[in-house]
């Protein structure tokens, strides 16, 4: 059986049993994730955002190629759902709910250990700066942060995101280093 899952025009074909670099980017964000109380879809969202724009701020391409779109509760993956029900009917990963201080939490778990061979040392170390610095943070909580990030700020209500307005971040977001040549001129 062959998935077909379409990412910023892409079409990524995925054999059952294997898994696409989206896939191994979700993988691979709820494994570093699971033990996080915070750690529901809207914290997962996020996670999947500021890794993918941090690392297009740095490198000028994104890890997933995922399309965004501003929501009311922050930036969401347009693949989101789609990938969750791939990796699900693979049998490697669990979606529950939880109550959590009156809300419910969707939460999820990976059920196999996997390869994450299609990352690169500087992607996964992108990811887990992300999952680190928002790791502390409710979904109320971080989603207030991403609201003040510039791309979400200068995009209208149901649009996508622009990864191009990295470039134009307040220096509390901004990842990128400037080489002393930048810094000169």
């Amino acid at each position: 059986m062959i998935n077909i899952i379409k990412i910023k025009g892409n079409e990524m074909h995925t054999e059952m049993g294997k898994t696409s670099k989206i896939e191994q980017v979700y993988l691979y964000v709820i494994k570093n994730s699971q033990s996080n109380i915070n750690f529901g879809k809207t914290l997962f969202f996020k996670i999947l955002y500021f890794s993918d724009f941090d690392f297009y701020e740095r490198c000028e391409k994104s890890i997933t190629n995922d399309v965004y779109f501003r929501i009311p509760f922050g930036p969401a993956p347009t693949s989101f759902d789609k990938i969750i029900s791939n990796l699900k009917a693979k049998g490697l990963v669990k979606e529950f709910r939880v109550n959590k201080n009156g809300h419910t939490q969707i939460r999820y778990i990976p059920l196999k250990e996997f390869k994450s061979d299609k990352l690169n040392l500087e992607e996964k170390a992108e990811i887990d700066q992300v999952i680190s610095r928002l790791s502390g943070m409710s979904a109320t909580q971080v989603s207030a942060y991403s609201h003040q990030d510039m791309p979400f700020k200068a995009t209208d209500d149901g649009k996508e995101i622009d990864y191009e307005l990295v470039f134009y971040r307040n220096p509390i977001f901004s990842v990128r280093q400037e080489s002393p040549d930048e810094i000169e001129n």
